[in-house]
């Protein structure tokens, strides 16, 4: 079951991943995400970094298709991905952890560019030029400040999957992840 905030972040959620605007999902469309933000990022298509990435999003892809294709036609619809995604992690269960936490905690690392083991408020902002939000430079400082649990100033892995976690599965309005691609 899903409400209203969830159903408004996994629509906006499927137009980030529907990269050529087909209106469908398909694995070019999620190759091109990881690809993309690789090339925002200056990370090197053949690091291990990178293999790490791309291999994330082969497995997330290989569970997508997998469990949301109901058709079997290696597309998923917007209908298909609302129904798998509350099905499957809309809960945080054990899809979430196989698939889904691996792949972001591949890209999350990548976002720290300067591999430091933290994410800094102008390496948030790359990653979401990346993941062309709608986010502008203050947008992005405010959320960053949001997500920044401890207020030091630097964002971890952690709470960047807390964030991340509350925005594909959260239903609380007042979530930080709730505006990790922007206001809804």
């Amino acid at each position: 079951m899903t409400n209203d905030l969830l159903d408004r972040k996994l629509e906006r959620s499927f137009r980030r991943f529907d990269a050529d605007g087909s209106g469908v999902i398909d694995a070019d469309d999620i190759f091109a995400l990881g690809s993309r933000l690789l090339t925002a990022l200056a990370e090197p298509a053949d690091s291990p970094r990178a293999d790490a990435v791309m291999s994330g999003i082969a497995n997330y892809w290989q569970d997508l298709f997998t469990e949301l294709d109901i058709d079997r036609d290696g597309k998923v619809t917007p209908e298909e991905y609302k129904l798998g995604m509350t099905r499957l992690y809309a809960q945080g269960g054990p899809a979430y952890d196989r698939s889904f936490r691996p792949m972001m905690k591949a890209l999350l690392t990548v976002v720290d560019t300067d591999g430091d083991g933290v994410v800094s408020p102008e390496e948030f902002h790359k990653a979401q030029e990346a993941f062309d939000t709608s986010l502008s430079p203050a947008d992005a400082e405010a959320l960053f400040r949001r997500i920044d649990a401890d207020g030091d100033g630097t964002l971890t892995l952690d709470e960047l999957l807390v964030a991340v976690r509350e925005y594909y599965t959260g239903t609380d309005e007042d979530a930080p992840g709730n505006l990790l691609f922007g206001e809804l």
